[in-house]
């Protein structure tokens, strides 16, 4: 995945997301609840795997085990690095770990910020004009900001892996809206923060690291 296209993806990510707070993200939560397909247990047994394999389930606290699996690529990357300056499986560790980090982390303090309550406890109470600031935690979807932070730098660096590399972020993202933990806006919000984070650092470590088969 080019630079240019993470761009374009933010933007359009970013575009989308506001067009959904203002007009679809309530009918789209509302339509999924009263769906056939609400709570598949294809995607509430599939989160809980990807949790478990990625290590995001492993510990009781969310922030400590949002950013467990980043520290770890960071610190394993860090190491291999210390012992061959020139690989790059080092570099590419530390760039994935980096920027999933990055990404985890600003997506904990927005939800500090905004404070938005989940589809299923607005579906709850339906109280359904003080959905912000009202000490909540959707928005953005920290599920996504891990999974999408931690394969976009992927796709940016192994560019020929993209298809195949978008589908569990691409699952957690649907997974998320069908179990009514999010909103569409709080998933693509999470996509666009995560292409931002890629793309400022693949445009900061452009000569430290660059996709395979780049010239």
């Amino acid at each position: 995945m080019s630079k240019r296209a993470l761009a374009i993806t933010a933007l359009v990510c970013a575009a989308l997301a506001l067009i959904s707070i203002f007009g679809f993200d309530r009918r789209i939560a509302e339509a999924v609840h009263a769906s056939v397909v609400a709570g598949s247990a294809v995607f509430v047994e599939g989160t809980r795997a990807l949790d478990a394999v990625s290590g995001r389930s492993l510990l009781h606290s969310h922030a400590l085990s949002g950013v467990l699996l980043g520290g770890i690529l960071l610190a394993l990357g860090a190491l291999i690095w210390l012992l061959n300056r020139g690989s790059y499986l080092a570099r590419a560790l530390i760039f994935t770990g980096g920027v999933q980090l990055a990404t985890i982390v600003s997506a904990f303090g927005l939800k500090e910020v905004f404070g938005r309550q989940r589809p299923f406890e607005l579906l709850g109470h339906g109280d359904w004009q003080h959905m912000w600031f009202a000490g909540g935690n959707s928005f953005p979807s920290g599920h996504n900001a891990f999974f999408w932070g931690l394969f976009l730098p992927l796709m940016y660096l192994f560019p020929r892996w993209r298809v195949p590399l978008l589908l569990i972020p691409l699952f957690i993202a649907l997974a998320r809206i069908d179990t009514s933990f999010h909103f569409l806006s709080d998933v693509l919000a999470s996509i666009t923060l995560a292409c931002l984070v890629t793309l400022i650092a693949a445009t900061l470590c452009a000569r430290w690291i660059r996709p395979v088969g780049a010239r």
